[in-house]
């Protein structure tokens, strides 16, 4: 029996299926099926690793043969939503129909390969965090019992004051997040950049990161249906199990509101604080090589010092043995003389001056240290 992972692939497309099943069998061990209830039926005798699902087929579409899937409690495996239809309007009714990922057509072999590995390690990491979520969902149930909504989002703001990274930053965030158990992830920017992704899970979607890219600019809260996105400057929050009540709905707008103001004043600090790090590190190593530059331009100045000496006092021994072969008078050695003793007591005047220089790059090199 095969240990490879695998892959089933819907499309009502004949082409369209040898296309994936070419791409993907030297790595995957690929069943195709051209039809939703085809799948359905497929799925009631046998449990593939990953679907890829096309969305535009006949009778029945790749959405609702999704949320026929996500409906049977039997059938766990992550769905690969592959369409030439890829607006924030598509994706968000794959989203909703409880797809993974998004595949948009037309697509190269890279890109097929990658997300299928995605989906690998998704369902991977998955079942690592089973466990783990189990935890923390019972954690959050014994924490709620002890505190009120307002006490947990006062208790949160005062938390970020400890944060120093976004780790922390984010881990504050999930603890509060579970006492009113709601399921999340979190999105960081630095203006147009993105930083960082996290879901309370453990393990955020890839398409629900790129829901809270292209929802930026949707307004402050974004509503779909039971999940919200609260965007802020440097942040935003997606909310997958918004509460139904009404009043519930309406406190925890509020409450969510409220704790996203001090997460996002948070983030700024952060940020600004790494900066601070970044440019304290980089005046550091300027100052280091302000140093060494010093050092070496000193050492330059001594070096050409002692080399004005050494010639100079060449000169005057070459002069003392060569007086005698000039043949000049006693009135002419004395002149020669006389003059080359001046200009030697200029050169030692410049030497002064050069110790002061010396010094003055002693005091810098001093500050440095």
């Amino acid at each position: 029996m095969s240990n490879k992972i695998h892959v089933l692939i819907t499309d009502d497309e004949p082409l369209n299926l040898e296309l994936m099943e070419e791409i993907l069998e030297d790595h995957y061990q690929v069943d195709c099926v051209s039809s939703g209830p085809e799948c359905l039926t497929y799925l009631e005798t046998n449990k593939p690793d990953i679907l890829l699902l096309d969305v535009a087929m006949p009778n029945m579409d790749g959405y609702e043969v999704c949320k026929k899937i996500k409906a049977d409690e039997d059938l766990t495996l992550p769905i690969l939503f592959v369409s030439a239809r890829g607006s924030l309007e598509e994706r968000l009714t794959g989203y909703e129909a409880g797809g993974d990922d998004y595949l948009v057509k037309p697509f190269n072999n890279q890109e097929l390969i990658a997300k299928v590995a995605n989906m690998v390690t998704y369902i991977e990491r998955q079942d690592q965090l089973t466990s783990q979520y189990k935890q923390a969902s019972d954690m959050a149930m014994m924490l709620m019992s002890n505190s009120g909504e307002s006490g947990v989002i006062v208790n949160f703001i005062r938390q970020t004051f400890e944060c120093s990274d976004f780790t922390e930053l984010t881990l504050a965030l999930f603890e509060a997040l579970e006492q009113f158990e709601l399921n999340s992830t979190i999105q960081y920017y630095d203006g147009d950049a993105k930083l960082d992704t996290f879901d309370s899970s453990g393990l955020f979607k890839p398409v629900e990161s790129e829901l809270l890219e292209l929802t930026r600019a949707k307004g402050r809260i974004f509503n779909f249906n039971r999940r919200s996105i609260f965007n802020f400057s440097h942040c935003s929050l997606l909310i997958k199990n918004m509460p139904t009540e009404e009043d519930k709905y309406g406190r925890f707008l509020d409450h969510l509101c409220l704790l996203m103001e001090g997460l996002n004043a948070r983030v700024i600090a952060i940020i600004k604080a790494l900066k601070i790090i970044e440019y304290a590190d980089y005046n550091k190593q300027l100052l280091v090589s302000t140093k060494h530059g010093i050092v070496e331009v000193k050492s330059h100045i001594e070096q050409q010092k002692q080399q004005a000496i050494a010639i100079s006092a060449q000169l005057m021994d070459q002069l003392e043995k060569d007086l005698i072969l000039l043949g000049l008078d006693e009135d002419q050695e004395k002149y020669l003389v006389s003059l080359i003793d001046g200009k030697m007591s200029e050169l030692a005047e410049l030497f002064d001056k050069q110790e002061a220089i010396e010094e003055f790059f002693n005091n810098i090199i001093n500050s440095l240290e």
